[in-house]
């Protein structure tokens, strides 16, 4: 088929959701303006006219592009009434151009060049680039018959809740309209509709029609191999920055994320998770009560304590109810004073406390468990008010024998030093674990929980304090604000009792997957795998590799995203990674990956003579 030489690109756009202080065609993306992009993949495909319908600052635009670009004439049309139109306006504005074979490209779209020359390829007078939907997405969709003609193209007002989206495929606004069809179908419509007063309309809709109409078939060419991205919010920007960057680039934005790992295309077996848990039956319910949830105050501090009561069977007045366990160890960071930090641990505790008071007792390597009467003695020398330790651990995944748990805390109790256990990830280890149990009869003893990991609710942040020491629970209470939980979380709290059973059974099933998991990263030759409790397991990679190194081939290779050890308090970190448990499917394809990584690392020098 014929190149078209011409094209249209509806460059009018203000980007309020942006909030830009720029033109939003000359938005950068990955280092190069999104307009710029699209020039260059035009002019690479043989155009040699390019008309530029602008609009908010448009003298910007034209400085930035001039009137001539890699070889392309360049006109353009310049919109009257950008702020209080849509893009068939724009696109009306321009309709003398429409006189030959034309690409009609949105200009908030950034998109690799292969884009243009798919389109190129496919049959037909009407051929638009389309993409399976994602939950990310929105705007307008089609759906595609075997052979990829366009049976209903649907705008978001036609988009009901009963249609299922991810049965349709996401319109990437890049089209390629043949002379035939833009004669006599698409520009006598789109007059049509302007003069109708359409002027806030979408010029999709006269596509639409002609996928009615059927005298014109629309071809939908499934661009999802190829990278693009729609930029209309922030967070599309995010991802489009994530979607063109350089792997290593990616890795360092995901990083300084810490979260919202979900929005984009990767396998996560870096952050914690139960896969298994809420039930959707949960999660109907939570979602029927959505507005009341977002509209209304949540309750104090009191009534939550009671809601949470009733989940691990606890008196309300020990508890303390907090937006996950991250706000608690912030609290204990300026009420404890002087602590001893059993490491490697989480992060998190050596980051609230000033270096000054703070001791490390480390657990000896390769081991890495804990001697309760040494523990016991280096914290009573180095005189501080409490201990803090985690179990099972983080990163090493093992727990800390119950009894052990409780030798050291009765060992503290007789110098008057408060034991602080991390339960965390409690829940995933055999029953009988917690010392939630032994509460009363433990002097000094506070049990600080994330909920967020063994519920898996990250999103909802939910955590509790416990102690029997009445006094300490209210000196934690009086730090927190009087509305630190949400709505939603409060909600789930109300529901969670009705599915106890629920939960215990989704632990024993992450159980089962960690412990397969375990076993499948034993297969991978001069791995050290450490017996896990947690939802994740720890392994030591062979002598001279990086785990640093692993993590980025890892990434880049299969992506994965997995987490290196080099950040903890413990020698040779950087050996070490922490793999979160996710499917038994996934953990397969990560053991798969991480054979591929180990297999093509450098092999180590030789030393001595030849």
């Amino acid at each position: 088929m014929n190149r078209p030489t011409k094209a249209v690109v509806l460059a009018a756009g203000l980007g309020r959701r942006l909030g830009l202080d720029t033109a939003k065609p000359l938005l950068t993306v990955a280092g190069k303006p999104i307009l710029i992009r699209t020039l260059e993949n035009l002019a690479a495909a043989g155009v040699r006219e390019a008309v530029l319908v602008v609009g908010y600052l448009a003298d910007e635009v034209r400085t930035a592009v001039g009137e001539s670009f890699a070889g392309m004439d360049v006109s353009y049309i310049e919109s009257d009434a950008y702020r209080t139109t849509n893009n068939a306006y724009s696109l009306w504005l321009a309709h003398k151009h429409l006189d030959q074979d034309v690409y009609l490209i949105e200009g908030d779209v950034v998109f690799d060049g292969e884009l243009l020359g798919a389109l190129v390829e496919a049959e037909g007078d009407v051929i638009t680039a389309v993409a399976p939907f994602r939950p990310t997405m929105n705007g307008t969709v089609v759906t595609l018959g075997r052979d990829g003609t366009v049976g209903e193209m649907l705008l978001p007002a036609q988009q009901g809740p009963e249609l299922d989206l991810a049965a349709t495929f996401k319109t990437v606004n890049v089209h390629l309209l043949r002379e035939r069809y833009l004669r006599e179908e698409f520009v006598p419509a789109l007059e049509a509709l302007i003069a109708d007063g359409g002027h806030g309309a979408y010029y999709e809709l006269v596509i639409a029609d002609t996928v009615t109409a059927g005298r014109f078939p629309v071809r939908g060419v499934d661009c999802g191999a190829v990278r693009w991205y729609e930029v209309d919010d922030l967070t599309d920007h995010g991802a489009a920055e994530y979607l063109f960057s350089a792997s290593d680039d990616r890795l360092t934005m995901l990083e300084n994320l810490h979260g919202g790992y979900w929005r984009y295309d990767l396998v996560d077996h870096r952050l914690l998770y139960n896969l298994y848990f809420p039930p959707s039956e949960l999660v109907d319910e939570l979602a029927r009560d959505f507005r009341d949830a977002l509209v209304h105050y949540p309750m104090g501090h009191q009534a939550l304590q009671r809601l949470l009561g009733a989940v691990v069977r606890q008196p309300s007045e020990r508890l303390v109810v907090a937006n996950g366990a991250s706000e608690l160890i912030k609290i204990l960071g300026g009420l404890l004073g002087r602590v001893a930090l059993v490491v490697p641990g989480f992060n998190e505790y050596e980051a609230v406390f000033d270096e000054a008071n703070i001791h490390r007792i480390h657990l000896p390597a390769p081991a890495f468990t804990m001697d309760a009467a040494l523990v016991a003695e280096e914290a009573r020398k180095a005189g501080v008010a409490a201990v803090i330790i985690t179990s099972p651990n983080n990163p090493t995944s093992m727990a800390v024998p119950r009894a052990d748990l409780v030798d050291l805390a009765r060992r503290l109790a007789d110098h008057d030093i408060r034991l602080v256990v991390d339960e965390s990830f409690v829940d995933f280890c055999a029953p009988g674990h917690s010392l939630e149990p032994d509460l009363a009869e433990l002097t000094g003893l506070t049990v600080v929980k994330s909920m967020s990991k063994v519920y898996g609710i990250g999103g909802l942040r939910l955590g509790y304090l416990l102690s029997a020491d009445l006094d300490f629970v209210a000196a934690v209470r009086a730090a927190l604000p009087i509305w630190n939980v949400n709505g939603f979380a409060e909600c789930f709290l109300r529901l969670l009792p009705r599915y106890r059973d629920a939960f215990t059974a989704s632990c024993a099933r992450v159980r089962d997957d960690r412990d397969a998991m375990a076993a499948l990263l034993a297969t991978l030759p001069g791995v050290d795998v450490y017996p896990p409790d947690a939802n994740y397991v720890m392994v030591r990679l062979p002598e001279g590799a990086s785990a640093l190194d692993v993590v980025r081939r890892t990434f880049a290779d299969h992506g994965i995203l997995i987490k290196d050890c080099g950040g903890k308090s413990m020698p040779d970190g950087d050996r070490y990674l922490r793999l979160s448990c996710r499917t038994p499917d996934e953990n397969a394809a990560l053991t798969a990956a991480l054979a591929v990584v180990l297999a093509e690392r450098p092999a180590p020098m030789a030393t001595g003579a030849p």
